[in-house]
């Protein structure tokens, strides 16, 4: 399911003094299956341009298409939002807070209940959308508050895949979680990519963006500044940016005479086999 952003626009508090142009006529293309990232300092319209994807917000000015969506400045023609919203799945930031069911089963089977699906229906799809996050059996009929902050955020994005979107949009998946618990979350998003799911992640953690990204969008000031590899934009040594810990590792040992292809370093693992080459 391709998106197309169409010349979008978009501002905030308008027509106050305190107006806040958030979005300036961004165009973008993401194609089916793709991993993207963006990335961008705060305040630069990464937020903004996701919930323009799924019509949580409206453009002022430009469209955007998804398939045979098409969402527009105009309400009264911005037809089957419900349904797009089926399609593209979006994760706030810390969805966990969202939990509040009294199970973890019938938390996750919220969503499909709410397309319309019978009561056997959402649960089977809610067990299948928590076996691909990896939530034991054992557990459906325990309230998500006993979980660790990892199993939380899993149960969270397994609501979201219940619904079986095409697009999944996750804004700063691993945002108050330990090592271990984004490894386990960003290691689930990578899985879904390589199941066809298209990627599209919100993140100020650059070690994400290089290890799982194979594309990324740097916002600033609310327009597209560049859009490339991760190893390109690395490249640039943007000020804004960190660089990522092993791209800066792997960059400082080919300045002192190693060969080591950047595009190839995701974990140390990697790079130590380089070094040993």
């Amino acid at each position: 399911m391709p998106i197309k952003v169409n010349n979008v626009s978009h501002s905030y508090y308008k027509k106050t003094p305190n107006e806040v142009l958030a979005l300036n006529d961004v165009s973008l293309n993401i194609e089916d299956g793709s991993f993207v990232a963006l990335v961008g300092e705060t305040g630069s319209g990464k937020s903004t341009l996701v919930q323009h994807l799924n019509a949580l917000l409206l453009p002022d000015s430009g469209t955007v298409e998804v398939n045979e969506y098409v969402v527009t400045p105009n309400k009264r023609k911005n037809k089957k939002l419900h349904d797009l919203r089926k399609h593209i799945g979006l994760i706030f930031q810390f969805p966990e807070y969202q939990l509040f069911e009294e199970s973890i089963i019938k938390d996750v089977a919220f969503g499909p209940r709410n397309f319309g699906a019978s009561e056997e229906e959402a649960r089977q799809k809610a067990k299948e959308a928590l076996s691909l996050v990896k939530i034991d059996e054992s557990y459906f009929e325990r309230t998500p508050f006993e979980l660790s902050g990892g199993e939380r955020r899993r149960v969270a994005i397994a609501g979201i895949l219940a619904l079986d979107p095409d697009v999944l949009v996750l804004d700063e998946p691993t945002a108050g979680l330990d090592y271990q618990g984004s490894k386990d979350v960003m290691d689930l998003v990578k899985n879904l990519n390589e199941k066809g799911k298209t990627i599209i992640l919100v993140t100020h953690d650059m070690d994400i963006v290089y290890r799982y990204a194979s594309r990324v969008c740097f916002l600033k000031g609310g327009k597209i500044d560049f859009d490339g590899t991760p190893v390109e934009l690395f490249k640039r040594n943007e000020k804004t940016l960190d660089l990522p810990y092993l791209f800066d590792l792997a960059s400082k040992l080919n300045e002192r005479g190693y060969n080591i292809p950047l595009d190839k370093i995701h974990t140390i693992s990697d790079l130590v086999s380089y070094i040993r080459k």
